[in-house]
C-alpha cells in the first residue's frame, strides 16, 4: 500500500454490476432482495447506514452476533439447512473454513462484484484470496507499527529505534526507571513480535499442509529479545487491557513505547477510560526491522472482513451490501480503524491526519507499514486465534518463561490442525 497515496479514486460504481456467475450461491431470486446482516457492535452503525441507504430498494435486518459465535452458528445452520445470515462480519480467520467446500458458507465474492472492487484495495484484501478466488472483503487492516510517548523520549534522552535491536537496547534503559516499553500478554505479542518476526506458528504451505516450528530462528530470536527485556521489568506480561496495567502503568504516565496496531491510539492509548494519555504526546513510528530481514514487517491484531454468503437467495444482493459496509467512503470517514480499501482510506485519512490529539501526522507510518504486513501468515481452517488467549497469554500471564510459553502454544497448535485435515511440517 505504498502505492495508495498516488493511485486514482475508483470511480466505477459497485453497484448494479454484478457478474452474471453467482459463485456457487444459485440464482438470484425475483423480487425485492431480503438481507440478514449479522454485525458486531462497533460495526452496527455502518450496517444501519447501508439500511438506511437503500432504503425501499433492499429489505434489511441486522442483528448484533458476538463474532467469537459465529463458527459455530454457521455450523449449525449447514446442519440444519436454514438461517444463515446474508453478511455478516467476521474475524479474519474465519473464512479459510468457510471457503472450504465442506463447509461451503463464504460466496466466491469476485464473482459477484465489478473487479474494480477487488483492484480498488490495492493488494490489501490478499487475506482473502484462497485457491485463487476472493471469498471476503477486508473492512480494515490492523499492521502492526511502533507508538511512542514524544515527551517521555525528549525527557529521557531517547532515539526513535529503527531495528530490534535499537528497539530492546533503548527499553532496556527504561529498566529501574518505573517505565516499560509495553505490555506483551495478550495477542500483541503474537502480532507485533512473532508474527513480524515470520515465527512459523500457522504458515501455510500447501492447500492441506501448514508449517509450525517451534525451533525456527525466526521464533528463537523473539525469545532471545523478548526474555531480557521482561527480566528487566521493562516489558509488561499482563495485557494492555488489563485494569491493573491500565491503573498502575499507562494512566501514571509510564509507557514510552509500544509496539502495537494501528488501532491502538483511537482504542487503546486515548480514551479516557483506557490509557488517557494526554493529547499532544503520541507519535507512530513504522516498524523497527529484524535483523537480517529484507523488510521491516508488521503482523495484525484484528483486521476484521465481510463475507457475503453462497447459501443466500440475493447472492449479488448479499455481496453488493458487503462491499458498500467495506469500501463505502462515507462509512469509513467516522471509522476508527484503518480502512483496507484506497477510496475509503483516504476519506478517513484526511480527518486522522489533522486530528490534534497526535503529536504529528500519524498517516505516514500507517501507510508505510499497511504494505507490509507479512505474507507467513494466511488464514487457517484451525483455531489458532483462540489457543493464544487459551494457551500463549495464558503462560505469559503466569511468568513462564517465553520460550517453554511459546513452545507450548505452537505445540497445542501441532495438536490442534490435524483435526482441521492439515499435515503439519516443520
Amino acid at each position: 500500500m505504498k502505492k495508495l497515496l498516488a493511485l486514482p479514486l475508483v470511480a466505477a460504481s459497485i453497484f448494479g454490476l454484478g457478474a452474471c456467475s453467482a459463485g456457487g450461491a444459485g440464482e438470484e431470486a425475483s423480487g425485492t432482495p431480503e438481507l440478514l446482516i449479522w454485525v458486531d457492535s462497533v460495526r452496527e452503525p455502518a450496517a444501519l447506514q447501508y439500511k438506511e441507504a437503500f432504503a425501499g430498494e433492499v429489505d434489511v435486518t441486522i442483528e448484533v452476533v458476538d463474532v467469537a459465535d459465529l463458527q459455530s452458528k454457521i455450523t449449525l445452520f449447514n446442519t440444519t439447512g436454514s438461517g444463515w445470515p446474508d453478511v455478516v462480519f467476521a474475524q479474519p480467520n474465519d473464512v479459510a473454513a468457510w471457503a472450504d467446500p465442506s463447509n461451503g458458507y463464504a460466496a466466491k465474492i469476485d464473482e459477484l462484484l465489478d473487479p474494480a472492487v477487488i483492484e480498488g484495495y490495492n493488494g490489501s484484501n490478499d487475506w482473502c484470496l484462497i485457491d485463487g478466488s476472493y471469498y471476503c472483503l477486508k473492512n480494515d487492516l490492523a499492521q502492526s507499527v511502533l507508538w511512542y510517548d514524544t515527551v517521555l523520549f525528549e525527557e529521557l534522552g531517547l532515539t526513535v529505534p529503527t531495528t530490534m535491536e535499537e528497539f530492546a537496547e533503548t527499553a532496556l534503559k527504561l529498566e529501574g526507571t518505573g517505565y516499560v516499553a509495553g505490555a506483551i500478554g495478550d495477542q500483541n505479542f503474537y502480532a507485533s513480535y512473532l508474527w513480524p518476526s515470520q515465527c512459523p506458528m500457522s504458515q501455510v504451505t500447501g492447500p492441506n499442509e501448514v508449517r509450525i516450528d517451534p525451533d525456527a530462528e525466526e521464533c528463537s530470536r523473539v525469545v532471545d529479545l523478548v526474555q531480557p527485556l521482561v527480566d528487566a521489568g521493562v516489558l509488561d506480561t499482563r495485557s494492555s487491557f488489563d485494569a491493573g496495567f491500565i491503573a498502575d502503568v499507562a494512566q501514571a504516565g509510564k509507557v514510552v513505547m509500544t509496539l502495537g496496531p494501528s488501532w491502538f491510539g483511537e482504542f487503546v492509548i486515548r480514551p479516557e477510560s483506557s490509557w488517557a494519555v494526554p493529547a499532544g504526546r503520541i507519535a507512530v513510528a513504522p516498524m523497527p526491522i529484524w535483523e537480517g530481514a529484507d523488510e521491516a514487517y508488521s503482523g495484525e491484531w484484528g483486521g476484521g472482513i465481510w463475507v457475503a454468503s453462497a447459501k443466500s437467495k440475493f447472492p449479488e444482493a448479499a455481496a453488493e451490501a458487503a462491499a458498500f459496509l467495506a469500501t463505502d467512503p462515507g462509512v469509513a470517514e467516522t471509522a476508527v480503524t484503518f480502512p483496507g480499501y484506497q477510496p475509503a482510506y483516504e476519506a478517513w485519512s484526511a480527518r486522522i491526519s489533522a486530528d490534534p490529539y497526535y503529536a504529528e501526522d500519524i498517516i505516514p507510518a500507517l501507510v508505510q507499514q499497511a504494505s507490509l504486513i507479512s505474507p507467513s501468515e494466511k488464514p487457517v481452517r484451525f483455531n489458532n486465534y483462540g489457543q493464544i488467549g487459551a494457551v500463549l497469554q495464558t503462560e505469559i500471564n503466569a511468568g513462564t518463561p517465553i520460550a517453554d510459553a511459546l513452545r507450548l502454544f505452537q505445540e497445542s497448535l501441532i495438536e490442534l490442525a490435524p483435526g482441521s485435515g492439515y499435515t503439519v511440517v516443520q
